[in-house]
């Protein structure tokens, strides 16, 4: 009977221990969850729920991301969300927008056509945060090295002008045209290793000049000629889906693609 007893006891003990531990996983998968915004309803693809930030954008240029966003998934079915944020939660970028891509079910079902831009505009410098995830469907045709390229070429140095709206839309142009095959992601590093060496260029150039007309000033002659400033401004031509009417009352909502960690990001 004691033995009985015994038994009976370990027993409860460990029913209440493995109770504890499954009710412990559930509040953790739940706090997961809770830390991650719900999907935008109605359903919209660019989001701006940074409280620091609210005008990132002007309220025209956001339409008109959102209006471009709407067009290119409803004649793709690729879906591409722009998120703004203040924080993290604790999260790594990556991480996050990969958590967006899931929980928001970013793409259609079948293809996993997703892609989402995260945008943490806050904090000092070096910690404010971009990154950009890719579905699993298009880490093919938008590695994760091409990802980085375009946060460098597109993103970063808008955004360190204080110029969201250029960076946002350079990237969107390229990740569209990228995600239906207007150019692969070789191409794509080519052109910007070919406008790399345009600039090396000019500024080789303007570095010979200046000398030139020091060495002629120094051997003592009339007219003295002075270089100011010089500057080239590159801006992206490459233009996915764009314009063309009114989209068919907007977007319509997400399709259920699923997100597998693909993509990359950059600091500024």
């Amino acid at each position: 009977m004691k033995n009985t007893h015994t038994v009976v006891k370990t027993f409860t003990a460990l029913k209440f221990c493995a109770l504890t531990l499954f009710f412990s996983c559930i509040s953790l998968v739940t706090f997961g969850q809770e830390d991650i915004p719900n999907a935008p309803n109605p359903p919209r693809l660019y989001n701006n729920l940074s409280k620091e930030f609210p005008n990132l954008l002007s309220a025209p240029e956001a339409e008109a991301i959102e209006k471009e966003l709407a067009q290119f998934a409803e004649k793709t079915s690729n879906q591409i969300v722009v998120l703004i944020v203040d924080d993290l939660a604790g999260y790594e970028p990556w991480d996050y927008a990969t958590k967006i891509g899931d929980k928001w079910k970013v793409g259609n079902e079948k293809e996993d056509n997703g892609i989402v831009l995260l945008i943490k505009p806050t904090g000092g410098k070096g910690e404010r945060k971009t990154f950009i995830a890719t579905g699993r469907g298009l880490e093919g045709a938008i590695p994760d090295y091409t990802c980085n390229e375009i946060v460098e070429n597109e993103l970063l140095p808008n955004f360190k002008n204080q110029d969201f709206y250029t960076g946002i839309k350079s990237a969107l142009a390229v990740l569209e045209s990228l995600s239906i095959g207007e150019y692969n992601s070789d191409q794509y590093a080519k052109k910007n290793k070919k406008k790399d060496g345009i600039v090396s260029v000019i500024i080789v150039l303007i570095i010979i000049v200046f000398i030139v007309i020091s060495i002629s000033k120094g051997k003592g002659g009339g007219n003295a000629f002075t270089i100011g400033a010089a500057g080239a401004f590159f801006g992206s031509g490459m233009g996915g889906h764009r314009g063309g009417g009114h989209s068919g009352g907007g977007f319509g909502g997400f399709g259920g693609g699923s997100f597998g960690g693909g993509g990359s990001g950059g600091s500024w």
